[in-house]
């Protein structure tokens, strides 16, 4: 007897849909970073280039030009396969107008319309903002505590700037200068600001501020350890530097750090009780120094803070790494 049988099928669809791969474009005062990368964070090239920010802006489109060129061509992409351009660029900016308005560290940037002409350069859309703002973004998509909705992040390098998460969404501002920390006065009879306050936390956290008035003491005749850090040359003294001696027990290091943690320290109480974050994540020189910052730096935080704000909060360095940059913008290209 034959039975027969009948074969049933099962169809299977498979996705062989790309991830969206967009553009990106970090504009420093020092440098200029542009990567392709996808809505994964996947940097499929990266390169830069030296911004030359004393010149033309006109001569830097220019020469950004060649560099999307050349980017575009290692990742093997054209133009008509990128969703959008993501722009990173320093505040004080306009995300309405996509203007640079007039950056502190680049002189000849005056209200320069670098949207508008990204655009044209390239017949894409393109999501701009400022700098520290595309670092938490990057922080929220791609770094260790990726997808806490109260999150802060703090550049800590040249100067101090800060992106702001609350409630699952970025803190803009009215006229997009929600975030920025640096300029917050801790103490209006302290030393001059280029803004035109005084005692902002950036003439006591910024990298360039803290190691300027150090040099100046040295050129005055101090001696310190911090020199010995450095291979003895002044210029070279970073914020590393100066925490290292610090530790040794040089007197002059110390009494900066000293001041440094304790002002770092008032400014991150001062967004704690603003914004009770679950997380915030700290940029270059916390990298760099690791507990010689955050052990004292959470010892001394309960004096400018309540518990209940500081209990379950973590403080940690970016683990994101050399790419934030890139990384930034390519989540504000994705994140729009």
């Amino acid at each position: 007897m034959v039975v027969a049988c009948e074969m049933k099928t099962m169809h299977i669809t498979i996705d062989t849909r790309q991830p969206r791969r967009f553009l990106a474009i970090d504009l420093g005062g020092t440098k200029t970073a542009v990567c392709i990368g996808d809505e994964s964070g996947r940097l499929l090239h990266t390169d830069r280039m030296p911004t030359e920010a004393d010149t033309s802006p006109e001569r830097w489109l220019e020469r950004l030009s060649v560099l999307i060129t050349s980017v575009r061509r290692a990742a093997g992409v054209e133009l008509s396969d990128l969703s959008a351009v993501g722009l990173a660029v320093p505040g004080p900016m306009n995300v309405a107008t996509g203007m640079v308005l007039e950056p502190p560290n680049m002189p000849a940037w005056r209200r320069v319309p670098v949207k508008s002409w990204v655009e044209q350069l390239t017949g894409l859309p393109v999501h701009i903002n400022n700098d520290a703002n595309a670092a938490v973004l990057a922080e929220y998509r791609y770094g260790a505590f990726r997808g806490t909705p109260d999150l802060i992040y703090l550049t800590m390098s040249t100067g101090i700037g800060g992106g702001i998460i609350s409630g699952g969404r970025l803190v803009q501002g009215a006229n997009d200068l929600g975030g920025e920390v640096g300029h917050m006065v801790l103490d209006p009879d302290g030393p001059a600001c280029p803004c035109g306050q005084r005692g902002c936390l950036e003439m006591y956290c910024g990298g360039r501020n803290v190691i300027r008035q150090v040099q100046i003491e040295l050129a005055e005749g101090a001696t310190s350890t911090a020199l010995e850090e450095s291979n003895g040359n002044p210029d070279g003294i970073t914020l590393s530097a100066l925490a290292r001696a610090a530790k040794r027990g040089d007197p002059l290091a110390a009494r900066y750090w000293d001041r440094f943690i304790e002002r770092l320290a008032q400014g991150i109480g001062i967004l704690c009780m603003s914004f009770n974050p679950s997380a915030i994540v700290l940029g270059t020189a916390a990298i760099h120094t690791g507990d010689l910052m955050l052990a004292p730096l959470r010892e001394r935080l309960p004096r400018y803070a309540w518990k209940a704000a500081t209990r379950d909060l973590h403080i940690s360095p970016s683990a994101i790494g050399p790419h934030i940059g890139e990384l930034g913008a390519l989540a504000l290209a994705v994140e729009r």
